[in-house]
């Protein structure tokens, strides 16, 4: 198996904490957005408290995304960076995947059709991947800055992202004389509070959070690779210490206004 964490550190020194993460669910990737403490200091962290083998992959990107790899044979080395998107090839036993990791433009500065455009422009940038690389193994995870029903997430010149594997194992939906690989979001099981976890990643009642709760924080996983997937979890402890504060919303004083995300994929199919 693969254990994938991502987590929106909202510019804070959250060394300690992504130690113990690290420790607690045994992640096997890190991966750290809006990280302002240097990643070769993050990296010497992981290595004198965690394990001596963590390791920083290859990148020609600008360090929006902070990468950590606890074993080479995953690789994670970058093969493709584009606006605001960093594209890692990623083996998951015998298969080759590319993990893209994506920090969408924030509700704060582009409104709800900008931030559609956006998913739409990225829906290109992947078909361009998709045949220099050969493959449609694709695994988009990170801060999206959109909800799984906003519009850029779910149109088929989008993300094309379905809430049930049903939905998903179609392979591609037709749209004006053109196919489009369907993906599978499992956050959607997440949301609201009917759910054993918190109600989303985000908390924010300010004009760009109507809904208090939204899911910025995401993983899509391609058709291909449905099978591969074994869960995803929000993670409300680091150890022993809590990332919420009294309300049970991300404890932004003392760690993250987003919660991190925990991703399991398989070695095989179903496993």
């Amino acid at each position: 198996m693969a254990k994938l964490l991502f987590w929106n550190v909202n510019r804070s020194d959250l060394t300690p904490l992504v130690c113990e993460i690290a420790v607690a669910t045994e992640a096997d990737v890190i991966v750290l957005n809006e990280n302002v403490v240097n990643s070769a200091k993050m990296l010497a962290a992981l290595q004198s408290t965690v394990a001596p083998n963590w390791y920083s992959p290859n990148s020609f990107s600008d360090g929006r995304f902070h990468c950590f790899c606890r074993e080479p044979r995953l690789d994670l080395s970058e093969v493709h960076a584009g606006f605001r998107t960093s594209i890692r090839s990623l083996n998951i036993g015998s298969t080759r995947a590319l993990l893209t990791l994506i920090h969408g433009v924030d509700p704060r500065n582009y409104d709800s059709e900008a931030r559609q455009s956006f998913a739409q422009s990225l829906s290109t940038e992947l078909c361009f991947v998709k045949e220099q690389q050969a493959t449609n193994c694709f695994i988009l995870l990170g801060d999206f800055n959109m909800n799984p029903y906003d519009r850029g997430m779910n149109l088929a010149a989008g993300l094309n992202a379905m809430m049930t594997r049903a939905c998903a194992s179609a392979g591609v939906r037709r749209h004006l004389d053109r196919d489009y690989d369907f993906y599978y979001n499992p956050m959607w099981s997440l949301f609201g509070d009917n759910t054993d976890g918190p109600a989303g990643t985000v908390y924010d009642v300010s004009n760009q959070g109507p809904y208090g709760w939204s899911m910025y924080d995401q993983v899509l996983i391609n058709h291909s690779l449905v099978n591969r997937f074994r869960d995803v979890k929000i993670l409300t402890q680091a150890g022993v210490n809590s990332l919420m504060d009294a309300k049970g919303r991300p404890d932004k004083r003392n760690a993250s206004d987003h919660f991190p995300i925990l991703v399991t994929m398989c070695e095989k199919d179903d496993e």
